[in-house]
């Protein structure tokens, strides 16, 4: 049994799974200091965090069918057009510092963020949407367990 414990153990640092990650962000005023919790459920093994990070960030995308597009462009786009740029680049906020945190618990942490005057409220429009992502992890040795990037409408 111990063999298949450390296995499972080791499995567990490789792919991140050591523990489950979920953020999320109490209010959605954009103009207002933003507060977002970070939860942990840490599974069967004790992790060894350097840090509980953040990242935030912005992304416009524009997507337009090929039959909305001007006749001259139907031929040349075969799916039609999608853009996606950063407006409001990645930016990482500490959550937590080093610590281990103890197989079967469970830890929140929270957070206040600022985000700069020139921020863009979350849209939906037609061709064109704004959205902001956020994404907790824990830095540890082998891959980080993470939230993944979740959507929250900011107004």
């Amino acid at each position: 049994m111990g063999f298949l414990k450390k296995l499972k153990g080791a499995v567990s640092k490789i792919t991140g799974g050591g523990a489950n990650v979920s953020v999320f962000v109490n209010g959605n005023d954009i103009s207002e200091t933003l507060n977002i919790t970070v939860n942990v459920e840490v599974k069967d093994s004790p992790l060894k965090v350097q840090k509980v990070y953040l990242w935030v960030k912005s992304v416009e995308k524009i997507t337009i069918p090929k039959d909305s597009l001007p006749q001259y462009l139907r031929e040349q786009a075969n799916l039609g057009l999608s853009l996606s740029t950063d407006r409001f680049p990645k930016k990482e906020f500490i959550v937590a510092e080093t610590q281990t945190l103890e197989a079967k618990q469970s830890y929140t942490w929270n957070i206040d963020i600022k985000l700069n005057s020139g921020a863009v409220p979350s849209y939906n429009g037609h061709f064109a949407n704004h959205e902001w992502l956020f994404y907790a992890g824990l830095d540890v040795k082998g891959n980080d367990p993470d939230s993944g990037w979740q959507k929250f409408d900011l107004i």
